[in-house]
């Protein structure tokens, strides 16, 4: 929250009055949430103040000292800020839609995520800046000095959509994924800018500057290169169409691969107008992008469903290029007379349609085979038991057997043993006649026998 004191001091003394206490006192000053909408603080010195969320709306902070102040998450919105400098400052998250920044110093401060849509930087020196994640829609860079400028986003990259950056400073800028489509960026200087996979759809690059330039993947689609310059610069895997303009450019050499690999030409320089010539193959043709892989069956869907749409186009599948690790290039001739844009957008958005679709399919599938087979190994193990069991009766049934084959004895047909002779037990197997002694009676007879 702002210090009491700090803000009362600002209601009741005028600027030089501010100025010198500030000077005499050397206080750092706290107006954190303080309501400053619409004040006049034209030239005060808020040099490393804590103005965090700080509502500034439509306040005139013209000529103003912000040198290292803190406005983390202030809302600027509509404020006048000419000339202002704000070095070193941090705006991460801070509001300054509409805002006039007219020639302001934003050098070395810290934008990051602040929205900046429709303010006028005209002049505006972000040299150093770091801009990750920031907005620029609609804003005004005209004469804006960005060099060495950290334009790089976190995400979806810098968004500079129809953004005004005519004769801009980028030398060296970084705005790798940026989107800078339909952006005004006629005059600029974007030598040695890196431009990975930005989007330039539809940019005015007239007479713009790109030499040494990294354009790899990016998209430039429909952009206008009028007399821009390119020697140098690396275009691996770049993407144009009929509508992109390569007329008058003024090019001494590209390279085809990142680190200045595959010179074109091998020696020596383009001839006036070879340049062009060299890329009329590319603008005949459409580049359908897919990294990591490509879904076929997604991809003869969409092809079909494109081709029957647009019969006129004449499309026909040129080649498949693998590009790097985890990118492929599907090259699709047309009729010179096609809308390639069109079609393009057409394609991919059938495909991603159709790809997302076939992937639930194949998820579905894929639970349903997993089912199937722990099904099937359930049933595995439970017949590998019933076998084990099976051979274990066996087994046993085998044990027995071989006990009965080893304690067996010779005996006659008539079981002996216990037989009473004499009044005696005798051993059947081992009975002698000479043993027998005493009288034998036959019930059913008479006669008495004497013992032999």
């Amino acid at each position: 929250m702002a210090n009491a004191e700090h803000q009362v001091l600002l209601f009741l003394l005028n600027i030089k009055l501010w100025n010198l206490w500030r000077k005499i006192f050397d206080v750092k000053v706290n107006l954190s949430e303080a309501d400053l909408r619409d004040f006049n603080l034209r030239g005060a010195n808020f040099s490393n103040a804590d103005l965090r969320k700080t509502d500034f709306r439509d306040a005139n902070l013209s000529y103003i000292d912000l040198t290292g102040a803190n406005l983390t998450g202030a809302n600027l919105t509509g404020a006048n800020l000419t000339e202002a400098n704000l070095t070193e400052a941090s705006l991460i998250g801070t509001n300054l839609t509409a805002a006039n920044l007219f020639a302001v110093n934003l050098s070395k401060a810290d934008l990051r995520d602040s929205d900046f849509r429709g303010a006028n930087l005209s002049e505006a020196d972000l040299s150093e800046a770091k801009v990750r994640g920031a907005t620029f829609g609609r804003a005004n860079f005209r004469e804006a000095n960005l060099k060495r400028a950290d334009l790089v986003a976190s995400f979806f990259g810098a968004d500079f959509q129809e953004a005004n950056l005519c004769e801009a400073n980028l030398c060296e800028a970084n705005l790798c994924e940026a989107n800078l489509s339909r952006a005004n960026l006629s005059r600029a200087n974007l030598s040695r800018a890196n431009l990975i996979k930005a989007d330039l759809k539809d940019a005015n690059l007239n007479e713009a500057n790109l030499s040494r330039a990294n354009l790899s993947g990016s998209q430039a689609l429909g952009a206008n290169f009028i007399a821009a310059k390119f020697t140098g610069a690396c275009l691996h895997d770049w993407h144009t169409n009929s509508t992109s303009n390569l007329d008058k450019v003024i090019c001494d050499y590209i390279y085809l691969r990142s680190g200045q690999k595959e010179r074109r030409p091998n020696t020596g320089k383009f001839a006036p107008g070879e340049f062009s010539k060299l890329f009329q193959q590319t603008l005949e043709t459409i580049d359908l992008i897919f990294r990591k892989c490509i879904d076929w069956d997604a991809f003869a869907y969409s092809f079909k469903k494109v081709e029957v749409e647009n019969q006129s186009a004449q499309l026909d599948v040129q080649s498949i290029e693998k590009k790097g690790d985890s990118v492929l290039v599907v090259r699709v001739s047309a009729s010179p007379d096609t809308d390639k844009t069109k079609i393009y957008g057409d394609f991919m958005h059938s495909y991603e349609l159709a790809h997302k679709l076939l992937e639930a399919q194949y998820e579905a599938e894929r639970r349903t085979k997993d089912a199937l087979i722990a099904n099937q190994e359930t049933q595995i193990v439970r017949y590998e038991k019933q076998i084990n069991r099976l051979f274990d009766i066996v087994e046993q049934q085998g044990s027995v057997q071989k006990t009965i084959a080893e304690n067996s004895r010779k005996v006659s047909n008539y079981d002996l043993r216990n037989s009473q002779f004499a009044g005696g037990v005798v051993d059947a197997d081992i009975v002698n006649a000479e043993q027998i002694g005493g009288d034998t009676h036959n019930p059913n007879s008479h006669e008495r026998l004497e013992g032999v």
